[in-house]
C-alpha cells in the first residue's frame, strides 16, 4: 500500500466536503451529497486495507482507527470494524454523521422521538425504517437522528465514519432505550479510538 496515496485520497475527500459545506451549510441536502462523495471512497477500499486498519482481535467487538481530526476537533474521520452480532442500541450523535460501507452488512435502524422531552432520563422512540448499510453504500444523519446499529453479515464490517465533531466532543450523546423508555448520556471517552494510524 502507497501511504502517500492514502493521505492524498483523504485530504482530497475532505476538501470536496468542505466545499460543499462552505456553499451549501449543512443541511439535509448537503448531507445527501456528502454522502454520495463518500459512496466514491469505496473505490479506493484497498487503500484502508486490513493490514494497516486489522479488525479488533481477542473477543473485541469493534476497532475505531482516527483518520483524520481537525484542530477544532470537527471533521472527524474514522475507519471502524465491527465483528458480527455487534453494533450500539439507538443513539443520536449530536453532530451530522456520513457513513459509508466498504466491507460487510451493518443493519441500521432509524427511530424518531415522539415523547415532548419534559420527563428527566425518560424517552420514547419509534421505529421509521431499517436500511443496510453494504459495500458502496452511504447514509447520513443530523444531530437530532436516532438509529440503532448491527453487524448482520457472516464477517466483520469496514466502513468509513465522518462526523462533525470527533467522538470525544459528543458529550451530549445520548443513548435510548426502545422498550423501557429510560436514556441516558455516554460518558467522553467510552469509545477506544486508536490514533496511531492517523493519516491527516
Amino acid at each position: 500500500m502507497n501511504a502517500s496515496t492514502l493521505e492524498h485520497t483523504v485530504e482530497d475527500f475532505l476538501d470536496r466536503v468542505r466545499s460543499i459545506e462552505t456553499d451549501q451549510g449543512i443541511n439535509r441536502g448537503s448531507l445527501d451529497a456528502i454522502g454520495e462523495l463518500a459512496a466514491g471512497l469505496a473505490q479506493h477500499k484497498d487503500l484502508f486495507d486490513k493490514e494497516r486498519f486489522p479488525p479488533p482481535g481477542d473477543g473485541g467487538r469493534s476497532a475505531l482507527y482516527l483518520l483524520n481530526e481537525d484542530d477544532d476537533h470537527g471533521y472527524a474521520m474514522y475507519l471502524v470494524c465491527t465483528q458480527p452480532g455487534n453494533g450500539a442500541p439507538p443513539h443520536d450523535h449530536t453532530t451530522w454523521a456520513v457513513i459509508v460501507g466498504f466491507e460487510g452488512d451493518e443493519e441500521n435502524v432509524l427511530w424518531e422521538r415522539i415523547d415532548d422531552g419534559s420527563a428527566p432520563g425518560r424517552a420514547e422512540i419509534r421505529e421509521t425504517g431499517r436500511v443496510v448499510l453494504r459495500e458502496g453504500d452511504s447514509i447520513a444523519f443530523g444531530p437530532d437522528d436516532i438509529h440503532s446499529i448491527k453487524t448482520v453479515s457472516e464477517g466483520s464490517t469496514r466502513h468509513i465514519h465522518l462526523y462533525g465533531k470527533c467522538f470525544d466532543q459528543q458529550t451530549e450523546r445520548v443513548f435510548f432505550n426502545a422498550e423501557k423508555g429510560p436514556v441516558k448520556n455516554m460518558p467522553s471517552g467510552l469509545l477506544p479510538i486508536d490514533v496511531s494510524r492517523r493519516v491527516l
